[in-house]
Parts: C-alpha cells; sequence; structure tokens
C-alpha cells in the first residue's frame, strides 16, 4: 500500500527557466513541445541527478521516448470548499492547458514532461516528477483517461468517464481519507472525503 506523504512526493522537478539561458520558444502543438523538453532533458541528465529523474543510468536517457499524454485539469481549492452532494463533479474540472507525457524506456516509465500551452503557443514547462509518471501510468485505463490534480491536498487521479459519470482512481493511498490507491471511486465522493479533509488548512504552500 502507497502512502500519500504530506511533503511533495518525492521527485526532482527541473523547471526549464532553471536548465536553459532562455524560455523555449513556443510551439503550435504540443507534441512538438514535449520533442524539445525530450532533447532538453537529454542535455540536463548527468552523473549527478539520473537517479533523482528516474533512470538506472546516466546512458539510459538516449533510449528514451514519449509515451501517450494525458490532459491535466486541476480543482481548486475554493470550489472543492464549496463542492456539496447537489454539485455537479465536473464544474470542479478546470482546463490549464497543461498535459504530462509519460518518458518511457523500453517499457517502463522513467520519468515525464508536463507541457503547458498560452496564446503564444505550447511550451515544456517541467521535466521529472517521476513519481507521479509511474503511478499515473500504472493506473490509467485506457486512451479516454485524464489526469486531475488537486494541487492544495496534493492529489492526483486517474480520471475517465463511465456511463457519462466522472469517475476518478487515486494513484496513492491518502491516509486524511477513505481513498486508496488503484480504487476508482464516483468523483462526488472523492471531492467529499477531500472537502472535509481540507478543515484546518490556510490554502499556504504546505
Amino acid at each position: 500500500m502507497r502512502k500519500l506523504p504530506f511533503a511533495l512526493v518525492v521527485a526532482v522537478v527541473l523547471f526549464l527557466a532553471g536548465c536553459q539561458t532562455s524560455q523555449p520558444r513556443p510551439n503550435h502543438s504540443q507534441d512538438t513541445a514535449a520533442q524539445h523538453g525530450l532533447a532538453t532533458l537529454r542535455q540536463v541528465v548527468n552523473a549527478g541527478n539520473y537517479a533523482s529523474l528516474g533512470f538506472e543510468s546516466e546512458a539510459e536517457v538516449r533510449q528514451a521516448t514519449l509515451g501517450e499524454p494525458l490532459q491535466v485539469y486541476r480543482v481548486q481549492l475554493d470550489a472543492l470548499r464549496a463542492f456539496t452532494g447537489n454539485t455537479d463533479p465536473e464544474t470542479l474540472l478546470v482546463d490549464v492547458r497543461r498535459s504530462l507525457y509519460p518518458v518511457k524506456v523500453g517499457d517502463r516509465v522513467a520519468t515525464s514532461i508536463f507541457v503547458t500551452g498560452s496564446r503564444e503557443g505550447w511550451r515544456a514547462s517541467e521535466l521529472g516528477n517521476a513519481a507521479v509518471a509511474r503511478l499515473v501510468s500504472r493506473y490509467r485505463h485506457g486512451a479516454g483517461d485524464f489526469v486531475v490534480h488537486v494541487a492544495a491536498m496534493k492529489s492526483w487521479f486517474v480520471a475517465d468517464r463511465v456511463e457519462g459519470k466522472l469517475m476518478l482512481t487515486p494513484v496513492m493511498d491518502d491516509p486524511r481519507t477513505k481513498l486508496r490507491a488503484g480504487e476508482t471511486v464516483p468523483a462526488d465522493v472523492v471531492f467529499l472525503q477531500l472537502k472535509a479533509a481540507s478543515d484546518g488548512y490556510n490554502g499556504l504552500p504546505q
């Protein structure tokens, strides 16, 4: 059983602003942005950080390829706290124009690249977060899946719709709730449990 830590999941996240002398140029497609992110990942992986970034050797990054992306939706804390049993859970999902690309070595998910869209186009915005990439990929059901991230609660879910009903699969156990990794639950049940767990949280970074 995997426990959800109250600190951020152990992973190394490299913001591209810190990896390059300038921000990457925007691209017309998110796939192109992800390919550029993969090229940057190959440049920044070294003997000192390859394990933190999810690779088994420094040379392994040269074998890395991109997996199928998952769109990321965010749930804001204020909307979560306003949620009731009568609220349509779909209304909590905010499209932040962000996608997670698993980075694979063979059949193994090593790490991830996040790409973010703006009016200028798409850019690779984060490299790393190996733990999240692996867990999300483990509980992925099919091509229609997407990711729901409740950032304030540090909670990640694989989401899909079954007969029109939004369903969420936690990727980690959460000791604050009854949510368990791999157990698919209706979204309204998830949001009500997270709402109760959020009592007393002031919204500041933890």
